[in-house]
């Protein structure tokens, strides 16, 4: 069940802002869990569930993978089959790079940069 922001745009905002504090919500309780597990909390299960409570009852297809292609203004994002390879090495720079990075913000900017890049649903 889902409504278009064409449709009703009054609903849609409301839904969308709902949708937003509930988001914050589960990623309050994400940081919490991560800063008593490490880095390891942080996966891919986690990210879906982020993402479909972003976009719960606004868009079909939220808290998983993209399965058909997308366009970005002149950024053509990877082919949808390659998607999850694509997240999988997300995943592995970050783990990795968790602990070594010397700025604060560097990790975080690469990854929202990243997410944007691959730009996964």
């Amino acid at each position: 069940m889902s409504v278009r922001e064409k449709d009703n745009p009054a609903l849609f905002a409301k839904i969308q802002e709902q949708n937003l504090l509930r988001q914050y919500d589960l990623l309050s309780n994400c940081i919490e869990i991560g800063l008593e597990k490490g880095i390891e909390a942080f996966d891919k299960y986690t990210l879906w569930c982020l993402n479909y409570a972003a976009v719960s009852n606004i868009a079909q297809f939220g808290g998983r993978y993209r399965r058909e292609p997308i366009y970005v203004g002149s950024h053509i994002p990877p082919h949808f089959k390659d998607v999850p390879d694509e997240m999988d090495r997300f995943f592995s720079v970050v783990h990795e790079n968790w602990t070594i990075m010397t700025h604060p913000t560097t990790l975080p900017a690469y990854a929202l940069w990243r997410l944007n890049w691959i730009h996964a649903e």
